[in-house]
């Protein structure tokens, strides 16, 4: 006879809903509010959340991609801190809706979300990056702890359908984060960008020499990240680099710096 601990109950119970939540997933009901779909939706949506969803176009800033609040080209953080990446884009501004979206995917085992996300990246990338020749895509690593803690990399995850759909390949090889640093949206934005100096490595500077890359990630909020990851493969004789990410967050009409407010996942 087998005695289960409260340990062990709960752990089965984990394994269990996981299990659920990648067989019965999604076809029918909004990934956010749960409400039943009249009809199939490209990004899992009812109309009603896709409705407050705040995709971006035009107005933005022509280097990080996020909102801006002016008729500036570019934002203050921009105007007045290097940028490694030729420029970044976004799909969708970091609202409460998207929120929901990165939380399910990163932190409620709702893996299946990754598809959902490539499918707002495929429709980004035909707005902004066609008419460029990108050799391979590098998600945002983790180290190998963080990564064996969540079971997956997320900005692996988003990058796969999109990746397929394009028939662009993902390299994992490239590069690697080789130490743990804090959690970026804990931190202020002048926090991020010290935050994240030395934390990258490229693994593979042959395959990276001459070659036009593209960074993909779940959010962008002051770009530091972006920025310090394309600047080791800029340093390894990479080409051009670009970001592009599901969601980033927004101004504060108070003010564009890198001493933008934490941002809450």
């Amino acid at each position: 006879m087998v005695i289960y601990t409260d340990t062990m109950k709960e752990k089965i119970k984990e394994i269990f809903e996981k299990t659920l939540l990648e067989i019965f997933v999604d076809k029918y009901n909004c990934i956010i509010c749960e409400d039943e779909l009249p009809k199939p939706s490209k990004y899992g949506l009812c109309d009603k959340c896709l409705g407050e969803m705040t995709f971006l176009k035009d107005d933005i800033c022509k280097k990080c991609g996020r909102l801006q609040i002016n008729e500036a080209d570019y934002c203050l953080t921009c105007q007045n801190n290097l940028r490694c990446f030729d420029f970044a884009r976004s799909c969708v501004v970091y609202n409460d809706k998207a929120k929901e979206i990165v939380r399910g995917l990163k932190f409620g085992h709702r893996k299946y979300f990754g598809k959902y996300v490539s499918n707002f990246l495929i429709d980004r990338y035909a707005e902004c990056f066609s008419d460029i020749d990108i050799d391979f895509i590098v998600p945002v690593p983790l180290t190998k702890k963080r990564k064996s803690e969540r079971g997956f990399n997320q900005a692996e995850v988003i990058s796969e359908k999109f990746a397929k759909h394009y028939g662009i390949k993902i390299r994992t090889d490239v590069v690697e984060k080789i130490r743990q640093n804090d959690e970026q949206a804990k931190l202020s934005g002048k926090e991020r960008a010290e935050n994240v100096v030395g934390v990258y490595s490229v693994m593979n500077k042959d395959a990276v020499k001459d070659k036009r890359i593209l960074i993909v990630d779940d959010v962008m909020t002051t770009g530091s990240t972006g920025s310090e990851l394309a600047k080791v493969l800029i340093k390894a004789s990479a080409k051009n680099v670009y970001l592009l990410t599901f969601a980033s967050t927004r101004y504060k009409i108070t003010g564009e710096s890198l001493e933008d407010d934490k941002v809450e996942l």
